[in-house]
């Protein structure tokens, strides 16, 4: 009995990750995108490797939004996209986003906008 159990087990196992590696064959990863604002008086946008997005390929993104502080907030601003996290909480979210080519994108803290932002394009 133990051994039809454990059996059983395996194939279901097995059955899951098969689904799960064929669920949606040909399509690449989604490149990943890190932001982060606060808990200082910072915000970045950077690359899955560490370095500040300037320009960027068109395409979908993932976003991953550190917000550290609650006087802060991070916004994502353009053409199809208008994604912000809220101010007065601290939170990690992710934003699957859509940039267009040739296209102008701005990310900047709402309440500190002066100061707390940046921008990139896309090509």
């Amino acid at each position: 009995m133990n051994r039809l159990l454990v059996f059983a087990a395996a194939v279901a196992s097995a059955a899951v990750v098969a689904a799960v590696a064929f669920a949606i064959p040909g399509q690449a990863a989604v490149p990943r995108l890190t932001a982060t604002v606060g808990p200082g008086d910072t915000i970045t946008l950077r690359t899955a490797g560490g370095k500040p997005v300037r320009t960027l390929p068109a395409g979908t993104y993932a976003v991953v939004v550190h917000d550290r502080s609650t006087d802060h907030n991070f916004r994502l601003v353009g053409p199809g996209v208008n994604r912000a996290t809220g101010v007065g909480a601290t939170a990690t979210v992710t934003w699957r986003v859509k940039l267009q080519r040739g296209k102008l994108y701005r990310f900047a803290c709402d309440p500190h906008a002066d100061d707390m932002r940046g921008a990139f394009r896309t090509r």
